[in-house]
């Protein structure tokens, strides 16, 4: 059985590198008839060479949230997005070592959606802009604390190839 598509409005892959979450969200979008939302971050670290600091990750959360709020308001639903501010809350407190009350803030203004939490189980691809192979467990952890935490509706995809896709699309079907 598939999940009626009105049923689905807004659906954000989050997750630590490496773990499929851009893949995902183009296949999911591609398998509902959905739009997807890219990854605001990328665009971003590309234009500056990968550098950042602490200052930058609310204009990344904003960036995101134009981005998803275009997207909502003139593309098909349902709404896959690479990404979205919970992402950006974990990076800032993973690498940061605090959460931050104005990313807190720009949560609260994202309609509701169903996250999908990308587990660390896929071969890390090297990627310029990607920072903690190593770490991919305890971001994962920081994850489903702050999801937890949040008090958002979140499911564990994990899998290989195309059976990732199949347990994505049972966590939404659920």
């Amino acid at each position: 059985m598939d999940v009626k598509k009105e049923k689905l409005e807004i659906i954000a892959l989050v997750g630590p590198e490496s773990t499929g979450k851009t893949t995902l969200s183009e296949q999911l979008a591609a398998h509902y008839g959905g739009s997807f939302v890219p990854e605001f971050a990328r665009e971003f670290l590309e234009e500056r060479n990968g550098k950042y600091s602490q200052a930058d990750l609310p204009t990344i959360a904003k960036g995101q949230l134009n981005l998803e709020s275009q997207t909502i308001a003139k593309d098909a639903k349902p709404v896959f997005c690479d990404t979205d501010v919970v992402v950006v809350i974990v990076w800032h407190e993973f690498k940061y070592g605090e959460q931050s009350a104005e990313l807190e803030a720009l949560f609260k203004l994202q309609p509701e959606r169903k996250y999908l939490l990308t587990y660390p189980d896929l071969p890390w691809q090297d990627d310029p802009l990607r920072e903690n192979p190593k770490d991919l467990n305890a971001i994962f952890e920081l994850y489903v604390s702050t999801l937890n935490r949040l008090g958002v509706d979140y499911s564990i995809v994990n899998g290989n190839g195309s059976n990732r896709l199949k347990n994505a699309i049972a966590a939404l079907t659920d």
